[in-house]
């Protein structure tokens, strides 16, 4: 009988082992991948002023990129046309830097924009906010990874 037992453990350790080794593996992995890396371009970009129509910046000729990269630091732009800013264009670097906790994301920008004033949720290829406020309007944007 101890021979069969003993034939039984050798038997396992090895697939034990590589079952380990592979979770451990795996797991290390994970760890270090940044799921929010990439660059993302709105899809979905509207803006509502008090007691005002919805205006869609994509239609009008804006738009709004961010790259992140796998440091959490950022770059991109904003652009919103003058044609729906009071007649002068608005440029701004998105250079800066993304926080995460869980699915909610926040970006920390030396540029004074509503973009590190909203709270963005993150799920799958998608950065959005939906109907938010920030200053005198809200804001619907959908960022796509590309």
């Amino acid at each position: 009988m101890g021979g069969v037992r003993r034939r039984k453990t050798k038997g396992l350790i090895l697939p034990m082992a590589l079952l380990v080794g592979s979770l451990v593996a795996c797991g290390g992995s994970i760890e270090n991948s940044n799921t929010l890396a990439g660059t993302y371009s709105a899809t979905v970009f509207t803006v509502t002023s008090a007691g005002q129509a919805p205006i869609n910046v994509l239609a009008a000729g804006g738009s709004l990129s961010i790259t992140i990269a796998a440091s959490n630091s950022t770059s991109g732009s904003l652009a919103i046309p003058a044609s729906i800013n009071g007649g002068t264009a608005f440029n701004a670097d998105m250079a800066g830097t993304a926080s995460v906790s869980g699915s909610t994301v926040h970006f920390q920008q030396a540029a004074d924009t509503f973009v590190r004033d909203l709270t963005w949720s993150h799920a799958g290829t998608m950065l959005s906010v939906t109907n938010q406020a920030a200053g005198s309007a809200s804001y619907t944007i959908t960022l796509t990874r590309q």
